[in-house]
């Protein structure tokens, strides 16, 4: 007979999510990062490129993630500089992918995270150092500013930056 002590939350929950990101903000959200990026109307772009590539399963899953995403603003501006359409961009889905997943680390750190990781730069799923700067209230992941930050989903956390992390 398996009574409900049996079963204590303590054994269910992953220790590492927890020092990460509150229980509750993560059950309040929307949905997991995919869903809640596709419910705003400035990451229409990076939901776009996501779809694209095929990450969608990736990122819908466990997780956590943290997203570092780029605004249509930031992806408008560097296409503007590649020279190429959104278009073009999504055709190269390799490309995208890589540059996508510069944008996802695995865990969910919020900004209060971030900032601390200043002598200690994310390493991002494709592999690249996103070295993180704090100015005042100001935090600069891989040379692009948070303009938005905890926007919490089910299995992680979006930060919407003002510039797209190029690979190097």
């Amino acid at each position: 007979d398996m009574s409900d002590d049996d079963m204590s939350d303590d054994d269910m929950s992953d220790d590492d999510m927890a020092d990460d990101m509150s229980d509750e903000e993560m059950a309040a959200a929307e949905g997991d990062v995919v869903a809640v990026a596709a419910s705003r109307d400035d990451l229409t772009t990076l939901v776009a490129a996501i779809e694209a590539v095929g990450l969608t399963e990736t990122l819908t899953g466990d997780g956590p993630f943290t997203i570092f995403a780029p605004s249509d603003e930031a992806f408008e501006a560097y296409l503007g500089e590649m020279g190429m359409s959104a278009d073009d961009a999504l055709a190269d889905t390799d490309g995208i992918a890589v540059l996508l997943q510069g944008h996802v680390v695995a865990a969910a750190d919020d900004s209060e995270m971030v900032a601390g990781m200043v002598d200690n730069p994310f390493v991002s799923l494709a592999g690249t150092e996103l070295p993180v700067t704090v100015d005042g209230d100001t935090i600069t992941i891989g040379g692009a500013e948070i303009v938005e930050a905890d926007i919490f989903a089910t299995n992680g956390v979006i930060h919407v930056i003002d510039t797209v992390l190029a690979p190097n």
